[in-house]
């Protein structure tokens, strides 16, 4: 029996898209879902600190009351402040650090573009300030906050984190711990205190917090507010300096020589990765390799330091 070629090319044109079809459907009908573990959801939730952290903010504006009040930190805020004297003796060249505005009320000003922004209305050191929010008036009320308002520091939310905070017991994660007078000291990692107060901070961080170790001296981390923007607007939150349970019981397998030299942020020849990292955080390179019988990693950050690893142990450092 004879088959024309014909035939054949014909069938094949026909057998060709049904079997595209086939085997497109039939990769679209058999994808499965991709969906998150149990254990991974738990991974991405907040923390307890993340969620402490989350609890101090400063409220929308729409709730602002009227004298609801504000610490001037720095003198550039004059920059953003328009200043109407109510005093003969007053001088634009005065110092404004340290005065304390008090909410009176919200008007709207029309713009050359012909929107309605809100403008805050303060008064302190008899003047009356105006804040312009570059806000759309609707939207400002529900979405600006007094952190949002540079070099001024919302008393009502370090008044909030002094009673959220004061007396608690917790763990310091960073050693960049000042004294009564604003010099740095040698801080510890780690360490257990107890947070004695919270009060007004800096232009970069609004809030101050003051602490105990287990030597009864004192000391103090500036800290910044989760959501606010500019600035160092995403370090030194409370996530990042404090922990709510003791540390050491993580890491029970590391021995009080290197764990001391952690809380100290110095490394010693013999320690691992892990305890490398607790110590210094993580690098900013990474280089790894292997010689004859070893495998070598190399990590390097950014204030110069130097760890060479071999087989997983630190041999070699610069620090």
């Amino acid at each position: 029996m004879k088959i024309s070629v014909k035939f054949i090319e014909y069938s094949v044109l026909l057998f060709v898209p049904v079997l595209l079809a086939i085997s497109c459907n039939t990769g679209i009908e058999s994808t499965k879902a991709i969906t998150m573990s149990r254990s991974e959801r738990r991974e991405t939730m907040p923390g307890a600190e993340e969620r402490m952290s989350a609890q101090i903010t400063s409220e929308p504006l729409g709730e602002w009351r009227a004298g609801k009040k504000f610490l001037i930190s720095d003198n550039k805020a004059s920059v953003l402040l328009e200043r109407q004297p109510y005093a003969h003796n007053f001088s634009a060249t005065d110092s404004i650090v340290g005065t304390v505005l008090s909410f009176e009320r919200v008007s709207s000003r029309l713009t050359p573009g012909g929107d309605t922004v809100a403008i805050i209305e303060f008064r302190g050191d008899g003047c009356a300030y105006l804040y312009n929010t570059s806000r759309n008036l609707r939207d400002a009320l529900h979405s600006f906050k007094g952190q949002d308002m540079p070099m001024m520091i919302d008393l009502d939310m370090v008044a909030s984190a002094d009673s959220l905070l004061r007396g608690r017991k917790v763990w310091t994660r960073s050693r960049l711990w000042y004294d009564s007078v604003g010099n740095i000291v040698d801080g510890r990692k780690f360490d257990p205190v107890t947070i004695t107060r919270i009060r007004p901070g800096n232009m970069v961080f609004p809030l101050a917090v003051e602490f105990t170790d287990e030597n009864r001296e004192n000391a103090t981390m500036f800290m910044n507010v989760s959501s606010s923007d500019g600035i160092g607007a995403e370090s030194r939150t409370f996530q990042s300096l404090f922990i709510l349970e003791d540390p050491r019981q993580l890491y029970s397998s590391v021995s009080p020589e290197i764990w001391e030299n952690i809380k100290k942020g110095r490394v010693s020849a013999g320690m691992t990765k892990e305890e490398c990292r607790l110590s210094l955080g993580n690098p900013a390179e990474v280089d790894a390799g292997h010689n004859w019988s070893s495998v070598i990693d190399i990590w390097r950050y950014r204030d110069g330091s130097y760890l060479q690893f071999q087989d997983g142990l630190l041999v070699n450092y610069r620090h």
